[in-house]
C-alpha cells in the first residue's frame, strides 16, 4: 500500500516512504490493539457475569439462611408453647389435686 502511494505521488520522496512504512506500520499496530482491546472487553464482560453470578449465589445464601433462621425460630415457639401447656396442664393437675385433698379433710 505504501509503494502504491508513493508511486502516485513521485516515488522519489523517501521521506515520503519513511512516512507511509511508518502510517502501514501504526495501522497493523492499531489492529493489534483493537484485538487487544476486544480481548479486555471481552475478559471484562466475562468478569461482570462472573461477579453477577457470585452476587446471585451470596443472595440465594442469604435468603436461605433466613429461612433457616426463621424456620428455627417458628420450631423454638412452637417447642416453648408446648412447653407450657403442658406445664399448665401438671399445675392444673396439683392444684386440683390440692383442692380435692382439702375438700376430703
Amino acid at each position: 500500500m505504501s509503494n502504491f502511494l508513493s508511486n502516485i505521488l513521485g516515488g522519489g520522496n523517501s521521506a515520503l516512504n519513511d512516512m507511509l512504512m511508518i502510517g502501514a506500520s501504526n495501522a497493523a499496530n492499531n489492529s493489534a490493539s483493537v484485538m487487544t482491546i476486544a480481548q479486555l472487553e471481552q475478559q471484562s464482560s466475562i468478569q461482570v457475569e462472573q461477579s453477577q453470578m457470585a452476587m446471585a449465589a451470596y443472595r440465594e445464601r442469604a435468603e436461605w439462611d433466613k429461612w433457616k433462621l426463621m424456620q428455627d425460630t417458628q420450631t423454638k415457639i412452637y417447642e416453648i408453647q408446648q412447653d407450657v401447656a403442658i406445664n399448665k396442664a401438671k399445675t392444673q393437675e396439683k392444684m386440683f389435686q390440692k383442692w380435692d385433698e382439702v375438700v376430703k379433710s
